[in-house]
């Protein structure tokens, strides 16, 4: 049996990089408003999160995210939450900010925070989902 040809080893702990492709329509929304939702995710996790053009799809964007493994987990938690809570035309209908939404945002605390739940949501009171039952809203108010 022959031994592997070298190469770089990847042990525990080294840097990997990943891309989540996602529609263009959402790549404002993972940015936020001057940065703030990748600032927040980089910041958090430790990993580095760029939005590239797709090679292929004018439609796609690629999130690439580069750092460890367990960083990269976390940041494409992070994203993936963005994107599931993004409002349906790619705006910010009732995704995560860092302050409470002013007139139109009939969804501010209408829905219990995923991550609250987990015991790590990184928006703190900037959250626009309810951290407890006590900040719950009804719907529409």
């Amino acid at each position: 049996m022959e031994p592997p040809p070298p190469g770089p080893l990847v042990g525990f702990g080294d840097t990997a990089t990943a891309k989540i492709s996602v529609n263009a329509s959402l790549a404002g929304a993972i940015i936020g408003k001057g940065g703030v939702n990748s600032k927040q995710i980089s910041r958090q996790t430790g990993a580095k999160l760029s939005i590239r053009e797709h090679e292929t799809d004018a439609n796609l964007r690629n999130i690439e995210l580069e750092g460890t493994f367990d960083q990269i987990g976390q940041a494409s938690a992070m994203v993936k939450e963005l994107i599931a809570n993004v409002g349906p035309a790619g705006g910010y209908g009732h995704g995560h900010s860092y302050s409470k939404p002013s007139g139109g945002f009939s969804n501010y605390k209408t829905k219990i925070c995923d991550n609250f739940n987990k015991g790590a949501c990184s928006f703190g009171q900037r959250c626009n989902f309810a951290h407890g039952a006590a900040e719950l809203r009804k719907t529409g108010v």
